[in-house]
């Protein structure tokens, strides 16, 4: 029988221990000397106020400014003021205070019999309660006392607290925040079961848990809400137990992001002892640590960071093999560009008369070297929504930059090799609420091409790439962030055939995308406060990725007298065969416990239509314009714009004639001097009786 007795007290405290062990006392203020009869408790959201009402023989308010944010230590009285209602009679039995986001306005209970409700207060100057002056009231029809008071996160609902019937009243305010417009009473159950004397209530931020506090038995309990903001259905969850520090509570406040709790009332040894309580809570807005795996923004975190991953080794891979397609669109058999002198007769017969003359053409076409760099850049702008069933849904924006170069093999003029910088900008916003990963992503990456026989062709990319996270969790109201490194190393090869035709040419192909990265361990920050609130630490990740490509691209060109137009598109199937990523991480203030939360591939087959028109003039310069639609089948898209701008090296010297019929004959005529570009072009008529020769000379800078 003893062993027993034993085994259930030890188990008794054992379950205590674990129960209250995340709500940790800090330290206290004793302010006996500014007040006898200590009641509410209200912290400004920056932490700097603290605010009280006092029930001595005139109703005050008394105001404290803390020199050190949410340390009520350091609290310095800077005023107090008398509570002045209708009339400028005092008012009686103050007791929990709350004030409008904007302190522009102040709410006191008051709790006189015959004269129960609540006051407003209007504020000259915000959050300095010596400007207050009297606006309106909230009158409560039954003659019982309250005692607490809360509001809606935007003010179209105010709750009162009854102090003996352990009940709570919920108004409806069609303006917010203003308490003469309370209509639509509805009354909960009572909470006499847990407290049956209430002294405060609180909400969390998104309303889904409500915490009533009262001194029948110096705790706080916690109640969830089938539906944010709604009492009429409520479960009870937790009870904290406050008794060892205060023997009366008069009042509780947690901070605004949940990491401090703050309770007024006396230590126990003298009625005339009035203390500020400070409480540190290790998660913030749950009191005890849940299980993190299960939440869906940390889920969809975590499958953020592999998508992240993912897309920027596709953002450093496409401009590249843009750059490729374009040099295979502007080739000719002997070099990898097409802007070379051309003898061009429109006149079929006489175009058959001198055909001989393209053995000498293509020989005087070649006067590239290895020394002449093309250079390239292209810029993108990417909008993008993931869906999610039980994480949360996120919003992607991209943005980014290339510049690169690349330039002939001289032993052999169908290989051409390059390098690319390349920066990235990824925005991801996830469930809407503030939590979300803005990264920088820097790369360098060497790339190259071949024309093998029968127009084969082979391209090839491989790169390094550092990532800078700037990752945001916001739960509870509490903003949590960290810094994250990461390092990856990407390449892809690119296998497909060119079949060129009159009308349209063909490029079918197949390429493999291969990359590795390593994400840095993070350790979350709050924003307010030394508190680690629900700070998660998360380890070393590492994610692999293999997406293999199967596709075509069409392309179609037109010839000017100044440029070549070629419009082209894309149809791919992109199919995502990567390994799942595993995640580990865990509470700061509970290491023991790790969670684990594996990313499955579940969008393996996806696609990528696009289209794209470019321009290639007679001075060297390009430029590219791609629209490209990626899709995750029912997992969501991204719309993708890529603008590039290029620049060829081009021969010192090109002539192009032109025989129309026998009629007339043109002869253009294109120099470089001092980097300037000197054109001239003529015609000449040969039958007309005053010839005209219509000469024109243009002179542009090359650039």
């Amino acid at each position: 029988m003893k062993k027993t007795l034993l085994f259930c007290i030890i188990f008794f405290f054992t379950f205590l221990s674990n129960s209250f062990a995340d709500l940790q006392f800090k330290q206290s203020k004793d302010i006996s000397d500014d007040t006898d009869h200590l009641r509410g408790i209200f912290i400004k959201p920056d932490g700097t106020r603290v605010y009280v009402t006092s029930d001595d023989a005139t109703p005050t308010i008394i105001e404290y400014s803390l020199n050190i944010p949410f340390d009520i230590s350091t609290a310095t009285k800077t005023s107090q003021t008398n509570l002045l209602v209708s009339g400028g009679a005092a008012m009686d039995k103050p007791h929990a205070i709350e004030f409008k986001p904007d302190g522009k306005v102040m709410y006191v209970i008051h709790s006189k019999s015959g004269s129960v409700g609540v006051e407003q207060f209007n504020l000259t100057t915000a959050w300095d309660t010596q400007t207050i002056s009297y606006d309106t009231s909230l009158s409560i029809p039954d003659d019982v006392q309250i005692r607490a008071l809360a509001f809606k996160s935007d003010g179209t609902r105010v709750y009162i607290a009854q102090r003996d019937y352990g009940k709570v009243k919920q108004f409806d305010l069609s303006t917010p925040w203003d308490l003469s417009s309370a209509t639509n009473e509805v009354q909960s159950n009572s909470f006499t079961g847990e407290e049956d004397n209430l002294r405060n209530i609180q909400f969390s931020s998104d309303g889904t848990f409500m915490y009533l506090g009262g001194n029948g038995g110096d705790d706080i309990n916690r109640y969830k809400l089938s539906t944010a903001w709604d009492i009429s259905i409520i479960t009870h969850e937790t009870t904290f137990s406050i008794s060892s520090e205060t023997g009366e509570m008069r009042g509780f406040k947690f901070s605004s992001n949940f990491t401090k709790l703050y309770v007024t009332g006396d230590d126990g040894a003298s009625s005339d002892d009035n203390v500020i309580y400070e409480y540190d809570v290790d998660c913030a807005g749950t009191i005890t640590c849940l299980d993190a795996s299960t939440n869906s923004d940390v889920k969809a975190i975590i499958e953020a960071n592999v998508e992240l991953s993912k897309r920027i080794i596709r953002n450093n891979i496409l401009p590249v093999f843009h750059r490729t397609e374009w040099l295979r669109r502007h080739k000719n058999k002997d070099n990898l560009t097409n802007l070379n002198a051309e003898v061009d007769f429109t006149n079929q017969k006489i175009a058959k008369l001198v055909s001989t003359l393209e053995n000498f053409k293509k020989e005087k076409d070649i006067t590239y070297n290895s020394d002449d760099w093309f250079k390239w850049s292209e810029g993108r702008v990417s909008l993008g929504k993931r869906h999610a069933v039980d994480t949360s849904s996120r919003d992607i924006h991209t943005y980014g930059i290339s510049i690169g170069a690349d330039r002939i093999k001289d032993e052999d003029r169908d290989i051409m090799y390059g390098y690319v910088f390349q920066f990235l900008n990824d925005n991801i916003d996830i469930g809407g609420q503030g939590t979300g990963l803005d990264t920088n992503s820097y790369s360098l990456a060497l790339y190259g091409t071949k024309i093998g026989e029968d127009n084969f062709f082979t391209d090839g990319i491989i790169g390094l790439s550092l990532l800078d996270v700037d990752h945001t969790r916001v739960t509870y109201g509490n903003t949590l962030k960290g810094d994250r490194e990461g390092q990856q190393i990407f390449g892809s090869i690119n296998f497909g055939k060119r079949i060129n035709d009159e009308k349209i040419n063909l490029n079918p192909g197949v390429k493999l995308d291969l990359g590795y990265t390593k994400l840095k361990s993070l350790r979350e920050k709050t924003t307010m406060g030394n508190s680690l609130a629900d700070a998660l630490i998360y380890k070393n990740q590492n994610i692999k990725t293999a997406i293999l490509t199967i596709g075509i691209l069409l392309d179609k060109t037109d010839a000017k007298d100044d440029s070549i137009i070629n419009h082209h598109g894309r149809l791919e199937y992109v199919g995502d065969i990567s390994p799942s990523s595993d995640a580990e991480f865990y509470f700061v203030n509970n290491q023991s416990t790790v969670y684990n939360y594996s990313s499955s591939n579940e969008s393996e087959h996806n696609y990528r239509i696009g289209y794209g028109i470019d321009r290639t003039s007679l001075s060297g310069w390009s430029t590219v314009a791609n629209f490209e639609r990626f899709g995750a089948r029912g997992k969501g898209y991204s719309n993708e714009f890529y603008l590039s701008l290029g620049y060829v090296p081009i021969d010192d010297t090109k002539f192009i004639f032109q025989l129309n019929d026998f009629k007339n004959a043109g002869l253009n005529f294109v120099k470089k001097v001092n980097k300037l570009d000197l054109k001239i072009s003529t015609n000449y008529d040969f039958l007309s009786f005053a010839p005209n020769y219509n000469a024109n000379i243009s002179i542009s800078n090359s650039f």
